[in-house]
């Protein structure tokens, strides 16, 4: 005997001994009496559950001023009657709106004698438990598949994104544990391999799931009573506790049982070989469980966890001691980082600026946003860790100190980096003096060529200041060196200011007394 197999008979011994232990026949919930017809049947124990939760419907009759009902748990479950009966467990409100979604699903509609289901399938078609498009036809009396089934329940329990990254050779393995694993239809192969993969559903004692058999009834009781009646879902699917005050915790939602009188609950996190990472509740103390629970990514030690796959799941125990379990989902945790630097700090006009990233993990893309305004991205060196980009530095960038935000984009999540650096325009200045030499008391010019965005030049000479006038693409002044000036070199200090900064450049003057006394001679001679 397979272990899968032994582990399927250990199971529904088990249940099969609880039932009889069970007050079947004078036991009452809201909705139907209980079933005639399931006391004995295999799946007693998970119908009796369903039935106490009062989200079953079977088929209702009068014999001797009695009311009768019986489940017919061993004839095919139709499309309505599954639908109906994830609506209910999921605990979705009957709707009713104006017109019918589906053109063969009138308001009059019934599932089973007196059993109208309308309001039911609507209800499920609002709340995403439907495949069929509003408008469609939704074949309400033909039988369910079971692939269908399947597929139904994976979208329910928000495990579809699961599915859909199951890789190829993980779909064909999973579902080559199966005889005819590989007959379930293309598109839904990812959900039956989801399935398989979280026990959602097992095969028969031949082993095979047969994906396009219809289902029976006593088979949707059992499916569902295995996934749906706790749930637990996460949000986000993937968070980053990595100490950067974004995403560091995940929220652990639990929906679960209204009338199975709880007295103990517990949700586990293990790791992908299944060794327990975190309890909460391990002592499995009454009462029933919170709503939500808070995971900040730490582990019993108190330390963080790795990067990796993680997976959750939740427990309660009933009064009887019957302990239920949810379906056992992942939960990724990631370490999402971005690191970068840019060079150099200063940037003049025309000049390269170069900003290189850093991402953990593969990040889609990495963006500065910049003083213009402007998102400009970087280009990916490898696969998705190492980013660059090169700017020249223009006008169209303000003067001065200025962030750029560097933004790196992971699935569902972002990672922002400020970086600061300062653009100065460009600056020049060329000034010069004539005549040079000149002697004492003689009138001299001072000019000066400087860049356009200059908008005061002033000079210095032998501790006077003198304001020079732009004319043109220059500027210019007139001075005289004073008579009582010595032979000798003399600096004039030419200043250039912007708007932000100024620049300075030095001319040596030449002062000879000599042509002086020459000149003095000749007129006397």
């Amino acid at each position: 005997m397979s272990k899968r197999r032994f582990s399927w008979s250990v199971e529904i011994l088990l249940l099969a001994v609880t039932a009889a232990l069970l007050p079947i026949r004078t036991a009452w919930c809201e909705g139907d009496p209980w079933y005639r017809d399931v006391d004995y049947h295999w799946a007693a124990p998970y119908i009796y559950v369903l039935w106490l939760e009062g989200v079953t419907d079977g088929q209702l009759s009068w014999w001797r001023d009695q009311l009768r009902a019986y489940f017919l748990p061993d004839s095919v479950c139709t499309r309505s009657q599954f639908t109906v009966l994830l609506a209910k467990v999921f605990g979705l409100s009957p709707c009713a709106p104006e017109y019918p979604s589906y053109p063969d699903v009138p308001k009059d509609y019934r599932m089973l004698p007196g059993k109208p289901a309308w309001q039911w399938i609507e209800a499920a078609l609002a709340g995403g438990l439907t495949f069929v498009p509003r408008g469609r036809y939704f074949y309400p009396d033909s039988s369910i598949t079971r692939e269908d089934a399947v597929e139904l329940l994976v979208t329910s329990l928000d495990l579809g994104p699961v599915a859909q990254s199951l890789s190829d050779q993980e779909v064909a393995s999973l579902l080559g544990q199966f005889g005819d694993g590989m007959t379930t239809s293309p598109e839904r192969r990812r959900s039956m391999a989801c399935a398989i993969k979280f026990g959602i559903i097992n095969g028969y004692e031949d082993d095979t799931i047969r994906p396009k058999n219809p289902m029976w009834r006593c088979h949707a009781a059992t499916v569902v009573y295995r996934s749906c009646l706790i749930r637990a879902s996460a949000y986000p699917s993937a968070f980053s506790p990595d100490g950067d005050g974004k995403d560091e915790t995940v929220t652990l939602s639990l929906a679960y049982l209204k009338n199975r009188g709880i007295s103990a609950w517990q949700v586990i996190i293990e790791d992908e070989k299944g060794h327990r990472i975190f309890t909460f509740n391990p002592d499995e103390t009454g009462g029933t469980p919170p709503s939500s629970l808070v995971w900040d990514g730490k582990d019993r030690r108190g330390l963080t966890v790795a990067p990796g796959r993680y997976y959750y799941q939740a427990s309660v125990r009933d009064r009887q001691g019957r302990q239920f379990f949810s379906v056992k989902k992942p939960l990724d945790v990631q370490k999402h980082s971005l690191r970068g630097y840019l060079r150099p700090e200063i940037c003049h006009d025309g000049e390269i600026l170069t900003i290189d990233a850093f991402t953990e993990p593969k990040a889609q893309s990495v963006y500065g946003v910049f003083s213009d305004g402007q998102v400009r991205y970087l280009h990916r060196i490898d696969e998705g860790t190492r980013w660059t980009m090169q700017l020249a530095i223009g006008p169209f960038l303000p003067e001065g100190p200025q962030d750029v935000t560097l933004v790196a984009v992971f699935p569902d999540i972002e990672r922002l980096l400020p970086l600061r650096f300062t653009r100065l325009d460009s600056l020049w200045l060329e000034p010069d003096v004539f005549p040079n030499p000149a002697g004492p008391g003689q009138s001299i010019r001072l000019f000066c060529r400087t860049s356009e965005n200059v908008k005061e030049v002033t000079a210095v000479l032998m501790g006077q200041a003198v304001n020079l006038t732009k004319r043109g693409n220059s500027w210019e002044a007139e001075t005289r060196v004073s008579a009582a000036v010595a032979s000798g070199e003399y600096p004039v200090t030419f200043t250039a200011k912007t708007a932000t900064r100024q620049a300075q450049g030095t001319v040596i003057l030449e002062i000879r007394t000599q042509r002086l006394q020459d000149l003095v001679f000749t007129l006397i001679k």
